[in-house]
């Protein structure tokens, strides 16, 4: 898989190395994001990192294989008491194959997660979480760059989608 983009290879890295040199003192995760969305494949792998009731992860399309198209997600998530509700915002950005090359689209990502503690044990943590994901921007593919615009409803309106995942994480210090 190629990576156009220079920053999602470094955020992968990052999170990769960050993750590696976890300590007692620092909680992460990896395991899989089931979607609802259409916008984007039905499995999802991540991981990431919790820093007190900061909480960082990397999602990444491993169906990229089926389509040629994937996704690859950046998300903070901010947690009011540690394993709570949580709040989060991230980027996601999603590259299609066209015929005139690699066709990007940049997301916004906006939503709620909650754990879903009847389910989860010690070392075995399930999640949901609801979002709204917004295109911002499309790009490549020798076409003109496009930018989300309010003149009217048509406008934005194809390019909102709300969804639902569950998380099923391997975790360590949650």
């Amino acid at each position: 898989m190629k990576l156009r983009h220079g920053w999602a290879a470094a955020a992968v890295a990052a999170v990769m190395t960050w993750a590696g040199a976890a300590s007692a003192d620092r909680a992460w995760h990896a395991g899989l994001n089931l979607r609802s969305e259409l916008g984007t494949h039905p499995i999802r792998a991540g991981g990431g990192v919790q820093l007190d009731r900061l909480e960082l992860t990397l999602v990444l399309d491993p169906m990229w294989w089926t389509d040629g198209q994937h996704d690859i997600d950046a998300v903070t998530e901010w947690r009011a008491n540690g394993r709570g509700l949580g709040l989060f915002a991230g980027w996601r950005n999603t590259s299609l194959g066209l015929s005139g090359g690699r066709h990007y689209q940049e997301k916004l990502l906006l939503g709620v997660s909650s754990p879903l503690d009847a389910i989860s044990t010690g070392w075995f943590v399930a999640t949901w979480g609801f979002e709204l994901s917004t295109v911002v921007a499309k790009h490549g593919a020798d076409l003109p760059t496009e930018w989300i615009s309010f003149e009217t409803g048509r406008d934005f309106i194809d390019l909102v989608n709300f969804g639902m995942f569950v998380r099923f994480d391997y975790a360590t210090g949650f």
